[in-house]
């Protein structure tokens, strides 16, 4: 399936831009003037309102085939949300997306906020182990991985997005640290991970991936959520207009279903 190509250096969309939730609940009126109500789940839908300017030809053009084939909004396409932190259940490690190979990890560890939301992982093997996620991302699509990390030993980790590794020094200092790019052309899925070295033990916080080349302001996440592989363009046009030679500017209607 398609997806909504990113533009300039790996933004998905510019400001400024809404993202509107809409729920729908079905209603029975009874003769006794009782109501039963229940939740339409499958009627739910975010929309989008995307406003871009300055679009080079190139980036013009992508969005004009994907309009294309999408035949206008009768096709539907894949669209990861810009604003939204696309890993699952960030801060419970315990849960089964995520994959720890030998790693030992403990909840509870005081974090950079001043609370007990952090984890220790500890790697007893003789190998290194990594601490991972696979995420609906696009090889293609530039992405940023980033985490809190603090060891009371200092050493390095390493970042990982698919084949893309980068090593960082650790300390008894909370930090900051990312890898970004693009991962394997053609995948559908991007894979981000921590490795750990043998005998070695780290804390971390703040686990998040974006459609983007750099972190932005933490948020945390339960379930899964960000990626909407049925999206629709809102009409069947299309409308860019030039604004400067090589430039252009456009609006843009998406629906979501959820």
């Amino acid at each position: 399936m398609s997806s909504f190509p990113q533009i300039g250096a790996g933004a998905v969309a510019q400001f400024p831009l809404t993202r509107s939730r809409r729920w729908r609940a079905i209603r029975n009126d009874l003769e006794s003037s009782e109501q039963i109500m229940l939740p339409d789940a499958r009627a739910g839908q975010i929309e989008w309102r995307l406003s871009y300017r300055d679009l080079t030809d190139t980036e013009a053009g992508t969005l004009g085939n994907l309009f294309a084939a999408s035949q206008g909004s009768f096709g539907a396409f894949t669209f990861i949300d810009p604003l939204a932190n696309l890993l699952a259940w960030s801060e419970d490690l315990s849960q089964p997306g995520w994959q720890f190979g030998l790693l030992l990890k403990a909840s509870g560890i005081g974090d950079p906020l001043g609370t007990q939301r952090a984890w220790s992982v500890s790697n007893s093997s003789a190998a290194s182990q990594t601490l991972q996620q696979t995420v609906g991302v696009p090889g293609e699509y530039v992405a940023c991985f980033s985490v809190y990390l603090r060891s009371s030993v200092a050493g390095t980790v390493a970042l990982v997005r698919d084949g893309t590794q980068v090593n960082v020094a650790v300390g008894p200092a909370w930090q900051r640290a990312f890898v970004n790019g693009t991962g394997v052309a053609g995948a559908v899925h991007s894979r981000f991970s921590i490795a750990v070295a043998e005998g070695q033990t780290i804390d971390v916080w703040g686990l998040q991936v974006e459609a983007q080349p750099y972190p932005s302001v933490y948020r945390q996440t339960s379930a899964a959520g960000g990626i909407y592989a049925e999206t629709y363009f809102e009409n069947d046009e299309l409308k860019i207009t030039s604004t400067s030679p090589g430039l252009s500017s456009c609006e843009i209607g998406l629906m979501s279903r959820v």
